[in-house]
Parts: structure tokens; C-alpha cells; sequence
């Protein structure tokens, strides 16, 4: 686990980087860069054990962002930008702006996604770092999400090139947790709590790898440990692939309720299962099985509703 890091942050009021800024935070000294344009969101932060500083890396307001930092981890992102301008803008361009204003750190993280991956059509495909890349068609569908982010990962290796800073890109897929809204899991219980219907593809098995904030967290040492001048590319999913097919059942059953499904082509398909031998080969193998983690989410979030016999 990273100890003893200046570390700058984005996205610490999302779900993904609240959770690893929280669990990082009694160890290093964590800077989280954010508009903060919600009120409360500056003191949301600071219970995290975060110091917030305003900004906007996407239009390069950046005044008054030190550049001494030992570490970027780059999180946050626009994940459902309504055209492709607004998604170079806020993923592609932004990380430019902000990468050449934090040009003195000594490792950067760019978190990227298995969106950018090209469509196989076989759902349970084990996608490789070295698979063709273009962008989903099936993942947000209607948004220009992973096109923007494989922008991203293009801008973030050329500047790491330029200015000589190490960086990793990890490709990040089904992330969930406490923190936040908590990840799909979360989403998926509550519209299980209210009777809802769980809208699935009619001819595409979602399939994802779930991985905890726990995890999360424990690889960002590794992450920065394994970093390289032009990006060490690494898939970021838990070591098994699940399905939303293959867990509404089975949360169904922990929860004690029913469930239905409910076909629809609008339905977002899942990040894809991932070969994971390259990031176990940086930071190991996940510690946090689903089945034990989702779980963790009944049971702070969903206690009502959580078996006796669940421990």
C-alpha cells in the first residue's frame, strides 16, 4: 500500500476516487483537484482526510495547483459526454493540460477503461492489452466514452515521452465499493430493494470483472512502482468474470426478494472480461472476491434486507 506519497488526485468526488483516496489518505498527504461545484462536496473531501484545491484541468484553470508533487493519479473523467468534442475536451485535452502543468512528478497514473477495447463477438472474450483498440460500440453506446479515453491514453504517452515522467495506464472495468454511489453492485441492490425490473441486452450476456475499492487502493503502489517513460498499459479488473446475468440471482437470493429481467437493446452492456496476467504480474492477484464484497455492500447499505445467516 502507497505510504508516505504527496500525492495529487482527481476525481475524489467520484465513486472511484473517493474510495481510494479514503483509504489512502491516514497514510500520505493527498491533494484532491476538483471544481467542487456541488455545495458541501470541499467538506465531503475533507472527511476523506483530503485537501481539496479548486481547478479545471479540462480548461487548463489551473492557477495556484503546485507543481511539487511526488505522484498524479489521474481518476476522474467525463463517462457520459453527449458528443465526441466534449469527450477529447474533458478526457483527451484535459489530461494534456493537466499532465503538462504536473510535469515534475515522478510517476503518473492515467486511469483509462476497457471501453476502449474493440467488440469481440464473443462476450466471455478474455480481452488482452495488445487487442485491437477503437473505442466500444456496446458500452455506452450512445456516449463517445471510449473513444475519448484512447485519445487519453494517446495525449498522456506522447507528454509522458515529452517530459520524461514515468506513467502507467491502467484500464479500469467494474469498480465498486463503499464509496460513492457504490458501483453497480450498489445500483443493482437497490433497484432490487424497490421490485424494479434489471434491464439486460436481448442478445449480449453482460459480462464484466468486478473489483474492490480495497484492491483498488492496494495497487496504486505497484501501479506507480511499475510505471514507464511512453505508459506501462495494464488491464484494472477483479480476477473473475461475472455477468449481470449470473449475479442478479444471486444477490436475489442474499437479499431474500425476487427478481425479473426486463430486455432492452438501450440496455449498457458491462466492461468486458480481461485477461489480467499483466497487472497481476505488477501488483499481484485481488483479494476481495465479489461474492465476499458485494456482501460488504449488503451489509452497510442494505441491512434491512440481509440474510441472518450472512457473515
Amino acid at each position: 500500500m502507497l505510504k508516505g506519497a504527496r500525492l495529487l488526485m482527481t476525481g475524489v468526488t467520484g465513486q472511484v476516487g473517493s474510495s481510494i483516496a479514503a483509504i489512502l489518505a491516514p497514510d500520505n498527504d493527498i491533494y484532491g483537484l476538483a471544481r467542487y461545484s456541488k455545495p458541501g462536496s470541499q467538506d465531503m473531501v475533507k472527511a476523506l482526510g483530503v485537501t481539496p484545491i479548486v481547478g479545471d484541468y479540462s480548461t487548463g484553470m489551473l492557477n495556484g495547483v503546485p507543481n511539487d508533487f511526488d505522484y498524479v493519479l489521474h481518476v476522474a473523467a467525463d463517462v457520459y459526454p453527449p458528443d465526441i468534442e466534449t469527450g477529447l475536451r474533458q478526457n483527451a485535452e484535459g489530461a494534456g493540460l493537466l499532465f503538462t502543468h504536473l510535469n515534475k512528478a515522478k510517476a503518473w497514473i492515467y486511469v483509462s477503461t476497457t471501453g476502449v477495447y474493440w467488440d469481440h463477438p464473443d462476450p466471455w472474450y478474455k480481452y488482452k492489452e495488445t487487442d485491437r483498440l477503437g473505442g466500444s460500440t456496446r458500452i455506452t453506446s450512445r456516449f463517445a466514452y471510449g473513444t475519448s479515453k484512447f485519445a487519453g491514453e494517446a495525449v498522456s504517452r506522447t507528454l509522458s515521452r515529452i517530459h520524461g515522467v514515468k506513467l502507467t495506464i491502467p484500464r479500469l472495468n467494474w469498480s465498486y465499493g463503499n464509496g460513492g454511489n457504490g458501483g453497480l453492485p450498489a445500483i443493482l441492490m437497490g433497484m432490487l430493494a424497490e421490485g424494479k425490473p434489471i434491464p439486460i441486452h436481448p442478445e449480449w450476456e453482460m459480462v464484466g470483472g468486478p473489483i474492490h475499492e480495497d484492491d483498488l487502493a492496494a495497487h496504486i503502489d505497484g501501479f506507480f512502482d511499475g510505471a514507464t517513460v511512453g505508459g506501462t498499459v495494464t488491464n484494472w479488473a477483479g480476477d473473475d468474470a461475472v455477468s449481470v446475468q449470473q449475479i442478479i440471482p444471486w444477490i436475489a437470493k442474499e437479499m431474500g426478494v425476487d427478481y425479473n429481467f426486463v430486455y432492452s437493446r438501450e440496455a449498457t452492456a458491462y466492461p468486458r472480461a480481461t485477461d489480467n496476467s499483466r497487472r497481476v504480474a505488477l501488483v499481484g492477484e485481488c483479494k476481495v472476491k465479489w461474492q465476499d464484497g458485494f456482501r460488504r455492500i449488503l451489509r452497510s447499505r442494505f441491512p434491512t434486507f440481509t440474510a441472518a445467516e450472512i457473515s
